[in-house]
């Protein structure tokens, strides 16, 4: 009998563990950062690293997630996430995450990758395959391109109808391009069809930032 009653309170308590950690998921954050790499992009490297060091990583609480991608010419592959972080509950250890995460932007920001095509569909699908795995209660994505697509041939991309159910997707520091800058209506439409394709696609919503230092104030409105 002792034993019986030995194993109910173990299957107990660990149902009360296993339902702790379901429920603080509701109360985390996963981030998910898309750099592109291709054409006149690829020098904004840099940029783009310092951006999420002082936008996102200081906004991120233990529990949280972050995933960094890069887009290239094929995108939609395991070797495009340049490196990934849940912080640990413990302050300590989450600092040491933060400072390491850092470093690693730092050196991919130096670095002189650089693509000749431009697979962002491919880059957002995969960050929605991370966010999803996550299970948070928010998931955000933070595009960092000049949302001109350019696929390679044979490359085909279609959203399914959830492919960003419950995701906050923000365009960030959108380069206008020689065309854009000839004629708006150029940049526009690009901006605009993305819209279609995203909401379409069951984004919770899409937004274009073109302030960098608004992002913290993005966060703190989607959470």
């Amino acid at each position: 009998m002792e034993k019986i009653i030995n194993r109910i309170l173990l299957a107990l308590s660990v149902s009360v563990v296993v339902s702790a950690c379901t429920d603080s998921k509701e109360y985390e954050t996963s981030f998910c950062a898309l750099v592109d790499i291709s054409g006149t992009y690829a020098g904004e490297k840099a940029n783009v690293a310092n951006i999420i060091k002082a936008g996102i990583i200081p906004e991120m609480i233990p529990g949280d997630s972050l995933f960094f991608v890069k887009i290239d010419s094929n995108s939609y592959a395991e070797e495009n996430l340049v490196t990934k972080l849940t912080l640990d509950y413990r302050p300590t250890k989450a600092n040491t995450q933060k400072l390491a995460i850092a470093k690693t932007l730092d050196k991919f920001g130096r670095g002189n990758a650089k693509s000749r095509l431009t697979d962002i569909s491919g880059a957002l699908m995969l960050c929605s395959d991370y966010l999803k795995a996550t299970k948070s209660g928010t998931q955000v994505m933070f595009v960092f391109s000049d949302m001109k697509e350019e696929l390679p041939s044979g490359v085909v991309r279609k959203f399914a109808e959830d492919e960003f159910d419950g995701i906050d997707i923000a365009a960030m520091n959108v380069i206008k391009l020689t065309d854009d800058s000839a004629n708006p209506e150029v940049y526009r439409k690009r901006i605009k069809k993305w819209n279609q394709r995203i909401v379409d696609s069951g984004a919770r919503s899409w937004n274009t930032l073109i302030d960098a230092t608004k992002i913290q104030e993005f966060i703190y409105n989607v959470k």
